[in-house]
């Protein structure tokens, strides 16, 4: 199944944005929502001046991407933060996401993909050849997996995580 296949089902009512600060109400209670629910970032301290700074920055960066999900009401549904950076052994460059949330009562939507859908667009528009997302919130890990491969990714990797100071 592709990313056009899957969006062909979408509603008109769902479209993706640029992050507008008349939105930071609704992404600042994404990013709770999503830290409360992640099994690895709710023991992490949720900075909200730093991340509006971070997602602000999308505008005026060219290797920052923030976009946002809305329905026509103006409700978020969800939100793709990433960003090209180049591969440590080489002068290519990826694209990668930082963070890539959706609400749960969206989930099962279009949200996800055309969030996941205008990221690789925006990549591909920056010369950008390969594109990377993960999963780190240890939240249905399986459905994330299946739901990248249904979209042409590969599986390549984990994520593991350790704390080493008290």
């Amino acid at each position: 199944m592709t990313i056009t296949s899957i969006l062909g089902r979408a509603t008109r009512r769902m479209r993706v944005i640029p992050f507008e600060k008349r939105f930071t109400d609704q992404v600042l209670a994404l990013a709770r929502e999503m830290h409360a629910e992640s099994v690895f970032h709710r023991d992490i301290a949720l900075d909200e001046t730093k991340l509006i700074q971070q997602i602000t920055a999308g505008s005026v960066l060219p290797h920052v991407y923030f976009r946002l999900c809305v329905r026509d009401d103006e409700v978020v549904l969800g939100g793709f933060f990433g960003t090209i950076t180049s591969i440590y052994f080489s002068a290519e460059r990826v694209a990668k996401d930082l963070a890539w949330f959706v609400k749960p009562t969206a989930r099962g939507s279009a949200a996800a993909v055309a969030l996941l859908a205008d990221f690789e667009v925006w990549a591909a528009e920056r010369g950008v050849q390969h594109v990377m997302v993960g999963q780190s919130t240890g939240v249905r890990p399986e459905t994330t997996k299946a739901l990248y491969e249904r979209l042409g990714y590969r599986t390549v990797g984990v994520n593991t995580v350790k704390r080493v100071a008290a």
